[in-house]
């Protein structure tokens, strides 16, 4: 008598058919899991205490999530003629021209001269607000905060860098003083600007307010500039280099 074997293997298949479903089920419910984490669970929470123990790199810098600047706070002077970025009145939305994207950057008075690369954020939150802070390189190069103005647009282009890690980039921006010439390229594109604005101001174990005004420079502005940003002495990092400048006009207009 001849006895078939096409039962135990029909049970065969089907216990492997069974796995594989299974295995993509488990696939498909950890796929969905992260995705529902990204959007609903809230962002890590800003801790300034951890912060302040930062005494290399880049001090984290905040602003409040959408935020532009305050005209009377990021004023600056051209020639004694206050530039005031003035906010444009409500109108239906247009299309804006987003600029050049930076590439290289030259300071000739500290003999700077570094590859420019886009630079994103990082969202927290505090007491209920989200924050964006802005990361820096992890190389020999200056971050181009993403989201800010493109070169030849009006708007503020922000550009960061450490100053006493990875290579150092912006270790002699403190340097730079109102006058001197920055000039930043585009592919074959030079613009040159003028610095008319510096600063060093506290930043360490201030509170977050005070962190949130020394931010104001690295908010949207309705005028054409760029704001270069650091951190401050070589030692630590207890206080915050701004240095704010304007296109380099020709004398013609």
């Amino acid at each position: 008598m001849q006895i078939s074997s096409q039962e135990p293997k029909s049970n065969s298949n089907l216990s492997v058919m069974a796995l594989i479903f299974l295995g993509f089920l488990v696939m498909i419910f950890a796929f969905g899991k992260s995705i529902i984490d990204v959007f609903v669970l809230p962002p890590r929470t800003l801790d300034l205490a951890v912060d302040d123990q930062i005494e290399t790199g880049f001090l984290p810098v905040y602003i409040a999530e959408g935020a532009s600047a305050n005209p009377a706070v990021v004023a600056v002077q051209v020639e004694g003629l206050p530039i005031v970025p003035t906010p444009q009145p409500e109108q239906e939305e247009v299309a804006r021209d987003p600029g050049l994207v930076p590439d290289r950057i030259h300071i000739p008075v500290i003999g700077l001269e570094a590859t420019v690369i886009p630079i994103g954020y990082e969202k927290l939150q505090f007491e209920g607000q989200i924050y964006d802070q802005w990361l820096a390189p992890d190389y020999r190069a200056v971050g181009w905060h993403e989201t800010s103005a493109g070169l030849g647009a009006p708007g503020n282009s922000v550009l960061n860098g450490h100053h006493n890690i990875y290579g150092e980039v912006f270790r002699d921006l403190y340097r730079v003083q109102v006058g001197d010439e920055i000039r930043v390229v585009s592919g074959d594109r030079e613009f040159r600007y003028v610095a008319v604005y510096t600063s060093v101001v506290p930043e360490r174990n201030q509170p977050l307010e005070v962190r949130l005004a020394n931010a104001e420079w690295i908010q949207a502005t309705e005028d054409e500039r760029i704001t270069l940003i650091t951190c401050w002495p070589y030692e630590s990092n207890t206080h915050r280099v701004v240095v704010v400048a304007v296109p380099l006009r020709d004398s013609s207009g």
